[in-house]
């Protein structure tokens, strides 16, 4: 259990909670992609480039050697590793639960955001996706309310649902009006 549902479960009911998707980590997939590939071509073409560039060229690379670019290429994956991890961090650490009149978001490691809407305040949810995340069913989706500027959350599983389930749940919070919580006489502190 993570910390806004241990906070909120004994207190109110939750009444849906996001998931983010593993799919956002196509990024570095495509990163790593890229890094390769250039660190391949490189590899294959390094006398040639080498050649072009230098006119005092031998025809053995000294700067593109098959040495350096082991190295060049240690270096990108550990580039790409740290990557994937600082994003994993930061998707773990992202939470977002819809309690019966609340809209609440967590989101940060070292220095954390923490948004508590009351569920009156959501004008619409915007939810955008391209074809890609259309496809592999993840997106992102932006809270507009009356005053605050609005806010995204990205990488959602299933943005369009979880947009109806907050909405649906506004629209019965308007129709009912705030919900009063009566604390018993023998509870409350003297």
């Amino acid at each position: 259990m993570r910390k806004l549902e241990r906070t909120y479960s004994g207190t109110e009911r939750i009444v849906a909670r996001a998931r983010f998707s593993a799919w956002a980590f196509l990024r570095e997939v495509f990163i790593a992609a890229v890094l390769g590939a250039l660190i391949a071509v490189l590899w294959v073409f390094g006398d040639d480039i080498e050649g072009g560039l230098d006119p005092n060229f031998t025809g053995e690379a000294k700067y593109l050697s098959p040495e350096n670019l082991r190295w060049a290429l240690l270096g990108a994956g550990v580039f790409v590793v740290i990557l994937a991890v600082m994003h994993a961090i930061s998707l773990y650490m992202q939470e977002i639960i819809v309690t019966e009149d609340k809209f609440l978001f967590r989101s940060g490691v070292g220095s954390t955001v923490n948004v508590m809407l009351p569920l009156g305040e959501i004008r619409y949810i915007d939810v955008r996706q391209n074809a890609i995340q259309l496809l592999l069913g993840y997106g992102k989706i932006k809270v507009i309310t009356d005053g605050e500027e609005p806010f995204v959350i990205y990488n959602l599983v299933r943005p369009e649902r979880f947009a109806r389930r907050i909405m649906r749940q506004c629209s019965e919070v308007r129709e009912n009006g705030p919900r009063l919580r009566l604390v018993p006489q023998s509870t409350r502190r003297r």
